[in-house]
């Protein structure tokens, strides 16, 4: 059984990283930013051509959707609303809403994080 003061010298070193940990956390998270916000549509994404797509409009819904993530929650809206496809906010800051099942080729829905599109998906 260790003695006393080794007992001690180890609590003392739990607490102190411990709070070494959490002054850590807090000060990269208050530092923390996004470094580029989309203002335009994502050049990297492409229209998926495996023949499980539901239709070709289902097709060019995904690339949309895919376009979307990273750009602010009112870009996307407007960009998607300009395509002519109907936007549905399926979470926002991490509150999920409820949605019905019933599917169309021409809807996106959002999942919104801090402002920003993190993902969408067409449904």
């Amino acid at each position: 059984m260790p003695n006393k003061q080794t007992a001690v010298v180890a609590v003392i070193g739990l607490l102190l990283a411990s709070a070494a940990f959490v002054i850590g956390l807090i000060t990269g998270a208050s530092n923390a930013s996004v470094s580029s916000v989309l203002d335009s549509p994502n050049e990297l994404c492409f229209i998926d051509t495996s023949p499980d797509q539901f239709s070709e409009k289902h097709a060019e819904t995904k690339l949309a959707g895919c376009q979307v993530v990273g750009m602010s929650k009112q870009e996307a809206i407007a960009y998607l609303k300009n395509e002519n496809l109907t936007v549905r906010i399926a979470s926002e800051e991490g509150e999920s809403f409820p949605m019905t099942e019933d599917y169309s080729d021409s809807r996106i829905n959002l999942e919104i994080l801090v402002g920003l599109v993190v993902a969408a998906t067409a449904w």
